[in-house]
């Protein structure tokens, strides 16, 4: 009876946490994150009526709104939106596959990774969108030059944040596995991917932001279409409202894939438990 009561108790001391914990992963990022937006939406629509600035140079945040609820129903801006989003999905898968595979080449060969690595680390040091007009002569001006770029900047810190976390990986773990016969495939999926997911998630996360950044950049310099060359073409027309209308666009565009890889990362983290 003593032993069913204190189950009990521990199982209802247990339950509170438990929504705390879902708060705070889920509710609390997500609410944290609208009031930061409302308030310097606030902040700039004060400021703009108070007149600290132009409203031709800076637009109101309720005019940048209405400009892009505009926006929605043409579709020169569905055009725009499809090509950036589809050249930013590519990126993301093509860059963090091939960096999550040169990462794992690394660890298996380590004099192939310390030959690779200072390269790698120069790379991620300089701009890639200095090689856009190399791309342009041997790809042309399409989308695919944005791709291959935007794929480079995603891999470089997929594979080097996957390289540092293999290689922190215990060594009892990889000795536990031959000892229990586990293969070279099963040792890899089910012992160093979990051990090194922190670091893995960590390239992720960083891949896709650099995907986003490289392809609204590329877009931005030399390209015809998407969103950042519709923001360089907006800019040199003083177009200010309608441009803010497409960096806004933008920011949704990142906010939905953020929204996005926390829910993979919510499936990595369940999986790697079970």
């Amino acid at each position: 009876m003593t032993l069913r009561l204190t189950e009990r108790a521990e199982t209802v001391a247990r339950q509170p946490v438990r929504r705390r914990r879902r708060l705070g992963k889920g509710a609390t990022s997500a609410v944290a994150t609208v009031v930061l937006i409302v308030v310097l939406g606030l902040i700039f629509q004060v400021c703009s009526a108070l007149g600290l600035w132009s409203e031709a140079d800076v637009p109101a945040p309720s005019t940048v709104l209405a400009e892009f609820g505009r926006l929605l129903g043409t579709g020169e801006f569905w055009g725009d939106l499809g090509r950036t989003a589809l050249e930013v999905l590519l990126s993301i898968v093509f860059g963090c596959t091939l960096g999550l595979f040169a990462g794992v080449l690394f660890w298996k060969l380590p004099r192939v990774g310390r030959a690779f690595e200072p390269y790698l680390v120069s790379f991620y040091a300089v701009p890639l969108v200095l090689f856009y007009p190399v791309m342009i002569v041997l790809v042309g001006i399409n989308a695919s030059s944005v791709v291959i770029l935007a794929s480079v900047m995603a891999m470089i810190p997929m594979a080097l944040n996957t390289t540092v976390g293999l290689n922190g990986i215990p060594p009892v773990y990889l000795k536990l596995a031959r000892s229990v016969g586990a293969g070279p495939r099963r040792t890899l999926f089910s012992i160093a991917l979990p051990a090194a997911g922190p670091f893995v998630i960590a390239g992720l996360r960083m891949g896709v932001v650099y995907s986003l950044i490289g392809a609204i950049a590329m877009e931005f310099t030399t390209a015809q279409a998407g969103l950042g060359y519709r923001i360089r073409y907006l800019y040199e027309t003083f177009e200010s409202e309608q441009m803010f209308g497409y960096i806004f666009a933008v920011l949704v565009l990142s906010c939905a894939i953020t929204l996005s890889l926390q829910g993979v990362e919510r499936v990595l983290a369940t999986g790697g438990r079970r």
